[in-house]
């Protein structure tokens, strides 16, 4: 139930307003009328009747529970269907919000969240029973004023019983940082929160969400080694982290406090290790469940105790690595092949044993040298370059990877096109076999009527010429695909008037119409999803977004209205707007924001729409033209702070900053191939 501002709740609790939205229910923002103090209201919603039996119980436990680094919960009621918690309000920014203004955090400071945090977390596990969080993450820990982390939501936190298994009523969980036993009906313990706090450490420290712990039992995904993320991470931070982030409970530590000494003890050495959980005794009466619970059940327990490569397998076609997104880099040590033309083959590596004893006879056998390993799923990174002998500007295509020591390179640039115009703007078909590009015909008649002009060249077909698809007066530039393939949009320059606007066009350049006003429109960029265009707009002396949202109306007929992004204000927090590009998953815009001289590459949460915005090229001044990898994980820009303009590639969060090209022709305009 949505709870409005001036809600009286419980007859006691005036709702002030929302905080924050989950799956399982909402924390609400209230004036607690009988103490006169602002209080913290979460609601869950959860119909079933032992959930709510569940939730009275495990309330009151949280009411006793008393710790500096916990708030306090001060009161717990059921209200029709839902179930409510009443805690101190912490004010102040969490850590999420402070990673993704900031970026990675510094490791001592990391290092006395973690102390404390452990000690939290200890204090909770001794309860009896023991007190599981199970929803640890950067965005449920708070800083309080004098600079505490303060461990908050206890909207799933449950108690623990030695056979009780994860109950429908708790089953939240957030992907990076959930254990692989919190997916299913497996048990959770004090294991599971150790997992999460080390995930929520490597994120403060890499500023990367962790790979999703199923995608890495399932061999689907790796872990990125802090070192090549942070270099100031020392070495036995690095080797806790792993440790407790490891895929199977047994091969944790044997406690939070184990983990927390080895964060900050160099010589710290456990002995023992997580107690491997036992299996639930049978029970009289099992509740029906749906048969895909059970399979999947099945395959993750099986993947968790040795049968990864078979579940793999099983799961490869009905659950890809896509439907678990993730921003985290991958080192080069572990990966599938991927079909890319003259990629190299990769070896698969064995995820550690650090239980096992080693062997009294050291034995030898050949290894192969682990090979590179392809970035941004294998696919051709385009740019624009005069590096030809006759300085033209042409379309180029490379390779891009990772070695087995963490360094990105890209292999020998190979041109896409020929002849003797200009060729900039590419642009990729969404299966990736035509190249769209803008340039001029070669013809100095027609070059003098049209200008210039979108041009389609079909790389599946050797030999195939390219087509000029608009052929229209006044110079055509900035094209996009649609994302379903079939409609192409681009920009216009009214040869009467010197105002940019949009065009719509089927991909065989017929049907062209214009679909913007009066307004000054250029480069437009459709969502994943095909229900909003975005495009940049010239007025006022201000470069800001605006969209189209269809928001179920047919489409592209009627073409609505566009209106500003950011709904805060006219121009918006996103500054002077240039070169944005939509991440494939949908979930983020980059962009170039230009101040005066200066232009770097930022990155903005797309559903916040402008709240959230993140500085990735923070060193530099002279950065632009960001363009996403196919998998979300990598941008490559364009970048003179090395004095020439060269292809770099970054992070989604903006590490490992990497010149690729390092020529002295000028590099530009990247652009990945799907």
């Amino acid at each position: 139930m949505e709870l409005a501002p001036e809600t009286l709740l419980h007859q006691r609790y005036r709702i002030l307003q929302k905080l924050g939205q989950g799956g399982m229910g909402a924390v609400y923002l209230a004036h607690d009328t009988s103490l006169e103090s602002r209080v913290a209201v979460k609601s869950n919603h959860s119909p079933a009747d032992e959930s709510s039996t569940q939730f009275l119980r495990e309330a009151q436990l949280l009411a006793n529970l008393r710790h500096p680094n916990l708030p306090r919960v001060i009161d717990y009621f059921l209200l029709e269907n839902n179930q409510y918690l009443v805690m101190d309000y912490i004010p102040g920014k969490d850590l999420g919000q402070i990673l993704q203004e900031e970026g990675p955090q510094p490791v001592e400071k990391v290092l006395r969240w973690a102390e404390a945090l452990g000690s939290a977390l200890a204090y909770m596990h001794r309860q009896r029973p023991p007190v599981i969080h199970r929803d640890i993450k950067p965005a449920n820990i708070k800083l309080d004023d004098q600079g505490e982390p303060i461990l908050v939501d206890f909207g799933i936190a449950k108690a623990s019983e030695a056979a009780q298994a994860t109950e429908a009523g708790a089953a939240g969980f957030t992907p990076g940082y959930a254990p692989p036993e919190q997916y299913g009906g497996a048990r959770t313990g004090p294991y599971s929160d150790q997992y999460a706090l080390a995930a929520t450490l490597y994120a403060l420290l890499s500023g990367l969400t962790p790979s999703d712990s199923v995608q890495r039992a399932l061999g689907q995904a790796v872990l990125s080694p802090l070192n090549l993320l942070n270099k100031q991470v020392p070495a036995h931070v690095q080797a806790a982290i792993e440790r407790a982030m490891s895929v199977r409970p047994q091969e944790r530590f044997a406690s939070i406090e184990d983990f927390t000494h080895a964060l900050t003890d160099p010589t710290y050495q456990p002995t023992q290790v997580a107690a491997r959980p036992a299996a639930p005794p049978a029970r009289p009466v099992q509740k029906k469940i749906h048969p895909g619970v059970w399979i999947a059940g099945a395959v993750l327990a099986f993947a968790l105790t040795g049968g990864s490569l078979l579940a793999w397998r099983i799961l490869g076609k009905s659950t890809p690595a896509a439907s678990l997104p993730t921003l985290t880099a991958q080192p080069p040590t572990e990966s599938a092949a991927l079909a890319s033309p003259g990629a190299p083959t990769l070896q698969a590596a064995a995820l550690p044993d650090v239980t096992q004893e080693p062997s009294a006879v050291p034995t030898s056998a050949p290894t192969e040298t682990p090979q590179p390993r392809p970035i941004g799923s294998g696919r051709k990174l385009a740019f624009v370059s005069d590096r030809s002998a006759d300085q033209t500007l042409q379309i180029w295509g490379m390779d891009v990877f990772m070695d087995n020591a963490g360094k990105l390179f890209a292999s020998e640039p190979q041109p896409l096109t020929s002849g003797a115009s200009d060729k900039t703007l590419p642009a990729w078909s969404p299966d990736g076999s035509k190249l769209l590009y803008v340039a001029a015909s070669e013809d100095p008649a027609e070059a003098q009527e049209y200008g210039l002009d979108i041009w389609m060249l079909d790389l599946s077909q050797p030999g195939a010429q390219p087509v000029n698809l608009t052929r229209r007066k006044g110079d055509d530039t900035y094209p996009d695909w649609s994302p379903d393939g079939r409609w192409i949009a681009f920009a216009n320059q009214n040869p009467f008037t010197s105002v940019l606007q949009l065009v719509l066009m089927n991909p065989d350049g017929s049907e062209q119409r214009r679909i913007s006003g009066e307004y000054y429109e250029y480069d437009p960029a459709w969502a994943p999803d095909m229900s909003t265009m975005l495009n940049i707009i010239y007025a006022s002396s201000n470069y800001y977004l605006h969209l189209r949202d269809w928001q179920e109306q047919p489409y592209p007929t009627p073409m609505p209205t566009s209106k500003p992004y950011d709904r805060s204000s006219f121009f918006g927090r996103l500054g002077q707007v240039s070169d944005f590009d939509w991440s494939p998953d949908g979930n983020y815009l980059a962009y170039t924001r230009q101040d005066g001289s200066r232009s770097r590459v930022y990155v903005v949460e797309y559903r916040t729409r402008g709240e959230k915005i993140n500085l990735l090229t923070q060193n530099t001044t002279a950065d632009r033209q960001p363009a996403w990898s196919r998998d979300s994980q990598w941008i490559a820009f364009t970048s003179e702070r090395d004095g020439n303009a060269e292809i770099y590639i970054m992070t989604a969060t903006g590490l490992l900053q990497t010149n690729l090209t390092n020529n002295p022709a000028a590099d530009m305009q990247p652009a990945w191939q799907p």
